[in-house]
């Protein structure tokens, strides 16, 4: 059961930080380009640590 939320989250991480670089690319200033880029980073990251705790799970 925990493998599996792990896994979601990662899924759901990934996908918001797509969403952002989408934002990012859209946006029509530099300080939401920044922030969205931000952002992105932020969630990539997280889904980056849930993927190292799920590796460790499974290992």
């Amino acid at each position: 059961m925990v493998v599996a939320e792990l896994q979601t989250k990662v899924e759901k991480y990934e996908i918001r930080a797509g969403k952002c670089e989408a934002k990012a690319k859209e946006a029509t200033d530099k300080a939401q380009q920044a922030f969205y880029e931000g952002l992105a980073g932020y969630y990539a990251s997280l889904a980056t640590d849930f993927r190292k705790i799920l590796e460790k799970r499974t290992a």
